[in-house]
């Protein structure tokens, strides 16, 4: 999964939509260190700060894809980023989301709908930025959710469950994404989020993990562990995440 810097296509920016797995700031960090999205940045040399301040990293912790969910979801911060004076040059946008959306329709007599309001949510922001001239879009899919400390404390019925969600899901949002395949002056990029985190777990040490289901805990090293508390990454899962992600990059 190493990839060389020479080979990144160069982009100017970095604008992001995103719950806790890329909030850098707006709601606080949830891990031990930098979240992919700052890593990623890194690779193109420059910082990625939080909206709030300024910056261009409108992800927050807790936002969910569906515009129903309150004024922080995905759809609420693309729309803000919309109404703003974009700059110039060649941009990268980051749409990531539905893990929240997923998790709360986890043992949900509406689940089913709700995935759909997420993936329709999600297809509705990429057409808006594409529409308003944007050229590299980076949507990553979903893990097999179930993966989580939180869900798998609930029990194997509750994993099975999350993991359907999420299977659905990514095939819902590859039907809803296959019609921008083919629209001129736009390179949609995606990152296989699934796969990656299949191959962690059937190899764990192949990719540099030596526990894959125990939280680190906040005030204890987390070193070669994948999650930080019950649901989100360490740094060092971040970190493998941005370079499959730059690889993907690379490929147009």
């Amino acid at each position: 999964m190493n990839s060389s810097a020479q080979a990144l296509p160069t982009f100017d920016q970095i604008v992001v939509f995103g719950d806790s797995l890329s909030d850098n700031g707006n709601s606080g960090r949830a891990s031990n260190g930098p979240v992919w999205v700052e890593h990623l940045a890194t690779r193109f040399g420059f910082m990625l700060e939080p909206s709030r301040t300024g910056g261009s990293n409108f992800a927050v912790g807790g936002a969910r894809l569906d515009p129903r969910s309150g004024t922080t979801s995905l759809r609420a911060q693309a729309s803000a980023y919309l109404r703003r004076s974009r700059p110039h040059g060649r941009i990268l946008h980051i749409v990531y989301g539905g893990g929240n959306d997923l998790l709360a329709a986890v043992g949900q007599p509406q689940a089913l709908a709700m995935v759909d309001a997420a993936v329709a949510s999600m297809r509705s922001i990429v057409a808006d930025l594409a529409h308003q001239g944007a050229t590299d879009i980076l949507v990553p899919n979903l893990p097999a959710i179930g993966i989580t400390p939180v869900v798998r404390a609930q029990g194997r019925q509750a994993v099975e469950a999350a993991n359907r969600l999420a299977e659905r899901f990514n095939r819902a949002l590859d039907q809803a994404l296959s019609g921008f395949a083919s629209q001129g002056g736009l390179r949609l990029y995606r990152l296989d989020v699934w796969q990656l985190a299949e191959r962690v777990r059937a190899n764990p040490a192949a990719a540099g993990f030596t526990d894959i289901t125990t939280p680190c805990g906040q005030h204890r090293r987390c070193e070669g562990h994948l999650f930080w508390d019950d649901v989100h990454p360490t740094t060092q899962a971040h970190r493998r995440l941005a370079e499959a992600a730059a690889q993907v990059l690379e490929t147009r």
